[in-house]
Parts: structure tokens; sequence; C-alpha cells
């Protein structure tokens, strides 16, 4: 057995503790009652005390209740020796097994007698065996991806085992991280006739359809669904310049997508830019129709510091932020964590709160390609905005290049070595730390009784 935090045992040092407390027994003295004291002289006060230890079990149970507590702290665990009476694995889809070994049939039997094992490549990676190859049930679609599943992989087959893997690539199985491995896997794709597949899908208040076949996704536009023009309604205190980088990021948008957008048009507006120091004014609120969305800069204590502001993971330089609260949903950060852009729902209207500005001596944010995609949830407001051309729709028949790397290989020297995983025991001494914990209760409250019962 070894210990993840071997300094946990210095809590053994509380053995002390218990041991003092047994240990230092004081007992009062006994009055006697005699005749006379006249041949008695005045005596000195004494007290008498005794170290001895009176109750042994209830020391032990104590001591050991500490000692416990010491290893749980240092988290102990088995070193444990993956199991080697396989040569390595052999994974498909249980779906796909007829035909995969149909089509692999001595592929698959040369590897079976060499030790290899079947398994469905899905999760818990279930046992197959060859009488499997007659099931012809559709399985249930996989809740997780090729890269999750490849990733579990590598707490179940011993590091520098291989693993022949047979099925498709299609290029929604694979997150935006490719998986790392310790195992060397051998990638067999299925013999795949191209197919085509479409869907309709809206954006920007818009629809498209997309036409999907294993090298590419298109989006065509669908006739005769031109979306109303947005409005849009900008106030600016006079002497400020922040208002021709926003116009100059709507138009694009405009552009980008398709709709019409028009700024100060009168009337209901669908969004409104509060471009000024000054509280939001009741009058611009009503100009803002019901489940509009509001937009304005907040007024506060102005703290210089160099930061940047985090965007989807887009770091933009910023030297000026205005204190904010914490207490909204973080849109846009800085580098601290501190909120530059918060959202909030005031009756039926979308509020976003900025704590910065249009402003090039406040951040380079209206120089930045990102400002025109940051500003795309606020205007479009739809959720499948950010991610249009990119969604994951099961229909998606794109695959892999046949040059795209779909996983990376960890260092060989590395992975041989790693034959054996750490197993917690921690729960074992919880067990037993509580049924000494419930033993020592008992014989405490029991001796306790026994003091005071009369004879």
């Amino acid at each position: 057995m070894q210990f993840l935090y071997p300094i946990g045992l210095l809590a053994l040092a509380g053995l002390i503790i218990p041991l003092i407390i047994h240990l230092w027994n004081v007992k009062q003295g006994k009055i006697l009652k005699i005749g006379s004291i006249s041949l008695l002289g005045e005596s000195s006060r004494a007290s008498s005390k005794s170290f001895r230890i009176n109750d042994w079990l209830l020391l032990v149970l104590r001591c050991l209740l500490l000692i416990l507590a010491a290893f749980i702290l240092a988290q102990p665990f088995i070193r444990k020796t993956l199991s080697g009476k396989s040569t390595g694995w052999i994974l498909v889809g249980k779906s796909n097994f007829p035909r995969v070994f149909k089509d692999n049939r001595k592929t698959i039997d040369s590897l079976t007698k060499l030790g290899y094992e079947i398994h469905d490549f899905d999760t818990g990676f279930t046992t197959l065996s060859l009488k499997d190859t007659v099931n012809t049930e559709t399985s249930k679609r996989r809740t997780l991806r090729y890269t999750s599943l490849l990733n579990q992989l590598n707490n179940v087959v011993p590091s520098g085992n291989t693993v022949y893997l047979f099925a498709d690539n299609p290029l929604n199985e694979f997150g935006y991280k490719l998986p790392e491995i310790s195992y060397k896997l051998k990638w067999k794709p299925l013999n795949q006739t191209d197919t085509l597949s479409s869907w309709i899908t809206d954006y920007a208040g818009k629809k498209y359809e997309a036409k999907s076949n294993p090298s590419n996704t298109v989006y065509v536009p669908v006739k005769n669904n031109d979306a109303a023009a947005l409005k849009i309604v900008i106030y600016e205190t006079p002497g400020n310049q922040d208002k021709k980088y926003l116009i100059a990021a709507l138009n694009a948008i405009g552009s980008f997508s398709g709709r019409q957008i028009k700024i100060n048009p009168g009337g209901k507006a669908n969004i409104g830019f509060w471009l000024s120091d000054e509280p939001v004014s009741g009058k611009f609120k009503s100009a803002i129709d019901t489940n509009g969305t509001l937009f304005q800069y907040e007024k506060g204590k102005v703290i210089t510091e160099t930061s940047f502001i985090d965007i989807d993971g887009q770091k933009i330089k910023s030297r000026k932020r205005i204190e904010a609260p914490k207490a909204f949903e973080k849109t846009w950060t800085d580098g601290f964590g501190n909120p530059i852009l918060t959202r909030e729902n005031i009756n039926n209207l979308s509020v976003f709160h900025f704590y910065s500005r249009f402003n090039p001596q406040w951040n380079q944010l209206v120089w930045d390609e990102t400002f025109v995609k940051a500003l795309m949830p606020v205007i479009i407001n739809n959720e499948k905005a950010e991610n249009f051309g990119f969604e994951n729709n099961p229909a998606d028949q794109r695959r892999l290049a046949i040059n795209q790397k779909e996983i990376i290989q960890t260092d060989k020297i590395i992975a041989a070595v790693k034959t054996s995983q750490n197993e917690p025991v921690n729960q074992i001494f919880w067990i037993v730390a509580f049924i000494i914990f419930v033993i020592e209760r008992i014989l405490s409250f029991s001796k306790k009784n026994g003091i005071y019962a009369k004879n």
C-alpha cells in the first residue's frame, strides 16, 4: 500500500492527545473524622495525582480513530497491475459487427487466435463474441463521441497494447481536441459508400437548407424567406466617437447575415445601444420593443490595468475597465475573471451591461476581427448564430481527410512502462473508522453510567 499525500501522516502526532487524557487522572482525597486534633500539627496542603491508564480498550480505540484519520488524509492506494492476459482488443460497434465480421473475417479470426478480445465500441466496452455476428438488432446511437471513448480506453487497456478499431471516421464524432492515447491504435475504416443528406436550419431569422456529403457541407438559402429588417436605435453623448465603430460593425453583420439593418429609423426598435455615462432614460427604454435588447454603458470607478478581454477564447488587449458587481451572468471577462459584459432579463427586456467602452483608448476591441463576431449574439439573438456552419447535426456526412491525424500518440517509452494503475482504498478506511467510532461511543457512555451507579 502506498500514499498519494504522505504528508497527511503527520496527523499521527495527534496520538499524544488521548494518551495524555488517559494518563492524567487526578484523585480527590477523602476526609476522615477523628476524635481530637490537638496532637496534630498543621500540615501542608497536598493533592494526589495518579499517572496511570484506567481503560486500555478506550485508549486503543481512540488511538485507532486518529491513526485511521491520518491514513485517510494521506490518500492510500494500491498499485494494481493491469491484466495482461490478452494481447490486445478489437473494437467494433455491436450493430455493425455482423457486416464488419463478414468483410474482415480473416483479419478478425487471426487476431482472436493471437488472444485479442472483441469489445463493443461504446460506453462500458461490453465483451462481444462471434455469436453476436448473427445479431441483426439495431443498437441505440452512442451517447459519447469517439474522442471520449478513445480517452476512456487509457484507463482500461494496458499501455502499449494494440487496439484494432473497425469504425467509420465522421467528422462530427471528434471534438475540438484530439484524444491522447497510450496504447497502439490501428484504425480500420469501414468501406462505406458515399452518402448524401440534407436538413433545414435557422440562422439570423432565415432558413437554410444544408446539403452534406463526405467532403463538405453547403448551406443554401431557402427561397421566399426574407426576414424583417432589424431596427436599431443608438444614443451617444455629444463629443464621443464610439458610435461610428458600432455602425461599421452593424453594417458588416448585415452584409454577412443578409438581414437589412435600419439605424435610428423611428418608431419601436428591436435593439437599443446606450453609449453614454448617463443613466438610461425612460424615453429610450420605451423606444425598444417588448422582448427586445438593451446594450448599455455602465458608470462607476474606472480601473486602469493592463489585461485583456476574453471573448470565446480570443484575447483582446485592454487598458481600462469599470469596476463591476459580480451578481450577473458573465458574457465577457478580463484576464482576471472580472466582468466586462454581463447579461440579465428585466421585464422581458434582455439587458447587456458593458463595463468598458467602444474606444481604442480603453481597449483594442473595435480594431479586432472578433468585434463583429462578438456582437452577433447581441444583434441576431439566435442560439445557433455563433455555431452556424459548425453545428453538430446527426445527418452531417463529413469525414476526416485521408491525411488528417485523428489521435495523438503519447511517448512510446513512457507508455510501455505504464502497465499499472492506482486503486484508491479510502472507502475501506472510512468504514472501519465508522465502526470503531460507534464502539468507542458505546463503551464511553456505558462507563459514565457505571460511575454513578449505587451499590
